[in-house]
């Protein structure tokens, strides 16, 4: 006797309805394994992208010529993380970029770099050999590492005032040479191209200084600017960012203008008193700036004279007292100041002059003649000192003066130096 079994066509859709309901649960838990395992390496190769960006930035500090195009740094620990950098000059500074990306995720990391200045381990004073000793004034003060001519340090007289310190030097003293420490290689190319052959040549890249009262550019973007032929006056204005402002007459900053990281090119660059600011100003014939000025870290003033291939116009800018940086009383600049010539003169003329109750925090560099009646709190690399008192210049006095190395950081930066580390002086935007 032969059984016949049907099966109801309702249990039949029920079965078929409990594979697909099984088959869509398997699939949604491989779809959440997948997803959750994809957003775990996408989470976790975002925060290497950071993590990693240092091994860029690193790599920048560690590097001495610049980019003319981005690198790409071999990094086979992980699959499909590129690295990519880009060194550049920015103003009396170098330019980091470091780039890393892990599939779509990108991270952009930017600095200014200079090199490293450890307060009680570099020279505090560089005064180079020009057989000349240095001489102590009143209440002249130098503290810290003084490299110095082979005639070393004595104490003098200056209209009836003798040295009133109990010793010459607070620190350790070492022999100087006939040069300063040499600047970077392509430094001095660099100040030219700025003062002498930099234009903005695309229309894209212009700046409309009167597009509005605050103007940002990002430096993870390309280099914006404003060019004119004819004297600049920037006020009631908030300038941020990424971009050069060039003018081949004047450059004149009124306090109502605030200025972050941006550099200044002009033959003359005139900071109003009370300017407030952190900014880089380039200038060929004079800065100047006025009282109770207050640049904040890392802040530059440059002056650059060519003077071995401008013989002729120089002679007569060396009979003018204005070929200097003179910074008025009760400014305070955290940065550096440099003054440059590319022939060394041997006149007496002051191109640096530091008045009275102002402060420089960071670094002065001179290869001409540095008068300081304020205080330097870092380092001086000057070659030589003068001192404009009772109708004299005395040469390579210090008087009334400080020059320290406590009321700085332990470690902060400044112009890159050729034998010197670099290090980060400010991360950017």
């Amino acid at each position: 006797m032969k059984l016949k079994l049907k099966i109801k066509s309702g249990a039949l859709q029920f079965t078929v309805f409990i594979a697909v309901l099984i088959a869509l649960l398997l699939a949604g838990l491989v779809l959440y394994a997948y997803t959750f395992i994809y957003m775990k390496e996408q989470s976790k190769g975002a925060i290497e992208n950071i993590q990693i960006a240092d091994i860029g930035m690193q790599s920048l500090l560690e590097q001495k010529e610049l980019n003319t195009d981005t690198a790409t740094i071999d990094y086979h620990d992980k699959e499909n993380q590129i690295i990519k950098t880009h060194l550049s000059q920015w103003g009396v500074f170098q330019k980091g970029i470091t780039t890393t990306q892990f599939r779509k995720k990108k991270f952009i990391k930017t600095a200014v770099i200079g090199s490293l200045i450890v307060a009680d381990k570099s020279p505090t004073l560089y005064l180079q050999e020009t057989h000349n000793a240095l001489t102590v004034v009143g209440s002249a003060k130098i503290q810290g590492i003084a490299y110095l001519p082979k005639q070393g340090v004595s104490s003098g007289y200056i209209a009836g005032n003798s040295y009133y310190g109990y010793q010459l030097i607070y620190g350790k003293i070492e022999k100087s040479s006939s040069e300063l420490p040499k600047l970077e290689k392509s430094f001095l190319d660099a100040i030219n191209f700025y003062l002498k052959e930099y234009k903005i040549n695309r229309q894209e890249d212009y700046i409309n200084l009167n597009s509005g009262i605050k103007i940002t550019n990002s430096f993870k973007e390309k280099t914006k600017g404003y060019y004119s032929e004819n004297p600049i006056t920037i006020e009631n204005k908030i300038l941020s960012g990424n971009m050069i402002i060039k003018s081949e007459t004047s450059i004149k900053i009124r306090k109502t203008a605030l200025l972050n990281d941006i550099i200044l090119i002009a033959p003359i660059i005139e900071i109003e008193d009370e300017t407030k600011g952190c900014f880089q100003a380039i200038a060929s014939r004079k800065i100047i700036m006025g009282k109770r000025c207050n640049l904040s870290y890392p802040s530059a003033l440059l002056l650059f004279q060519d003077n071995k291939n401008t013989i002729s116009e120089n002679q007569n800018y060396n009979s003018l007292p204005d070929n200097q940086i003179f910074i008025d009383t009760e400014s305070i600049i955290k940065g550096s100041i440099i003054y440059l010539q590319t022939k060394e003169t041997a006149d007496f003329q002051t191109q640096i002059v530091l008045e009275k109750d102002s402060k420089i925090k960071g670094q002065v560099y001179c290869n001409g003649n540095f008068e300081i009646r304020g205080t330097v709190s870092g380092s001086v690399y000057t070659r030589q000192f003068t001192a404009n008192q009772a109708g004299s210049i005395f040469v390579n006095h210090v008087y009334n003066a400080t020059i320290e190395n406590e009321n700085v950081p332990h470690l902060y930066g400044g112009i890159i130096l050729e034998q010197e580390p670099k290090t980060v002086l400010k991360w950017l935007y």
